[in-house]
């Protein structure tokens, strides 16, 4: 058998030691005293790292949009000194675990926007994916920011809060949370700067943010979406641009 401390244990799970002390006297981990000192069974903890909830709450709308903009090496827009700073603290213990914890950050991040699900005629997606108001998002636009993720017949949207009833009534759109083939997310107003900002002059076929990508690709809990997510957050949570604004 394998063993790690609880602090070992602590820091993968990441909760306190108290917390796994917890666990294994309420027999949710297993372990053995040695000595008086607990010491955990690597196997079980790995089960408990796969299906135990992430700890924590998601962000605000307006944080999550914050800690997208820091790990796209951007200023959060409209965030108190203290607020950013609390941000890039939270960034840097991430990146300071070295895998990256896709559930944790997916959970951090959910809140960013009013998601909705449609149907669509499958012929007119890509002239939606081109429209002026939208911009393309998870996996319509990881391949343009060099993701290894496509979803045939699937799109993916965010749309400013004023626009979403023009597109609605311009495409037909029909509301269908379970089948629809177009997930549409519409964030806070003043988060759409921040969303068109890597798109340039572009008049059409805008691509949000390969942060933003990411964070849609972790919505998606699928495997190879997962798996596309975390080979750009790693990037990101390495970058130099994000140790340049942590100083």
């Amino acid at each position: 058998m394998e063993f790690v401390s609880v602090r070992e244990a602590a820091e993968g799970l990441g909760v306190h030691d108290s917390r796994v002390r917890q666990l294994l006297q309420a027999g949710k981990l297993q372990g053995s005293r040695v000595g008086g000192r607990w010491l955990v069974d690597a196997n079980s903890l790995r089960e408990r790292k796969k299906f135990a909830p992430e700890p924590g709450r998601p962000l605000s709308a307006r944080n999550a949009w914050g800690a997208l903009a820091i790990l796209s090496g951007c200023r959060p827009p409209r965030l108190s000194d203290p607020e950013r700073s609390r941000l890039l603290a939270r960034l840097r213990d991430i990146a300071a675990h070295g895998e990256v914890p896709a559930a944790r950050i997916q959970k951090l991040l959910a809140s960013r926007a009013d998601v909705r699900r449609y149907s669509v005629h499958r012929g007119l997606l890509p002239t939606l994916l081109d429209e002026a108001d939208v911009v393309r998002a998870g996996a319509s636009a990881a391949p343009r920011v060099g993701a290894d993720y496509v979803a045939p017949g699937r799109a993916e949207i965010y749309v400013h809060p004023e626009r979403i009833g023009k597109l609605e009534a311009a495409f037909g759109l029909v509301l269908d949370a379970r089948r629809g083939n177009l997930v549409v997310r519409v964030p806070p107003a003043d988060a759409w700067p921040f969303l068109v900002s890597a798109a340039g002059d572009a008049d059409e076929g805008k691509d949000a943010p390969a942060a933003v990508v990411a964070a849609d690709l972790l919505d998606a809990h699928e495997d190879r979406a997962g798996v596309a997510a975390v080979g750009i957050l790693e990037s990101l949570l390495e970058s130099a641009a994000l140790r340049r604004d942590a100083k």
